[in-house]
């Protein structure tokens, strides 16, 4: 079955009740997700083992079609991911940046969101040159 790692979802969600180790049954009341405004309703809560990255708090919603697994729990699990082009990769606990001179942009999360404000990204100076020259 795919899996899709959603950067939008906040938990670990599976329609699909075989995967899930440790499973118990709960009331977990209803979920929205892709763009389905009936959603569906968290009957049950188990873990996905992998063999490298185990998944705990994953939500049995049996409407649901894929399996999403959320970054912001995977990064409260101490792993770091990145999005490429091409890819997602989910990095092991003990990846270490070897040269901050290669992060572009950080952005602090707050409330399981990564905000930032273009006016602290982008210079003046820069963005006041593109204007005048489009003009």
């Amino acid at each position: 079955d795919q899996r899709i790692f959603d950067n939008g979802c906040s938990i670990h969600m599976t329609g699909n009740k075989s995967y899930l180790t440790d499973y118990q049954e709960i009331d977990g009341g209803f979920v929205a997700f892709g763009g389905n405004s009936k959603g569906g309703k968290i009957t049950g809560k188990g873990k996905i083992r992998t063999g490298k990255l185990d998944f705990e708090d994953v939500y049995f919603v049996k409407e649901l079609k894929f399996n999403l697994l959320s970054v912001s729990q995977m990064c409260d699990k101490k792993n770091s991911v990145l999005f490429t082009d091409t890819e997602c990769v989910v990095l092991s606990l003990d990846f270490k940046l070897l040269d901050e001179s290669q992060v572009l942009i950080k952005v602090p999360r707050n409330n399981n969101m990564y905000i930032f404000y273009l006016k602290n990204v982008v210079p003046v100076g820069g963005l006041t040159f593109c204007l005048q020259k489009s003009l």
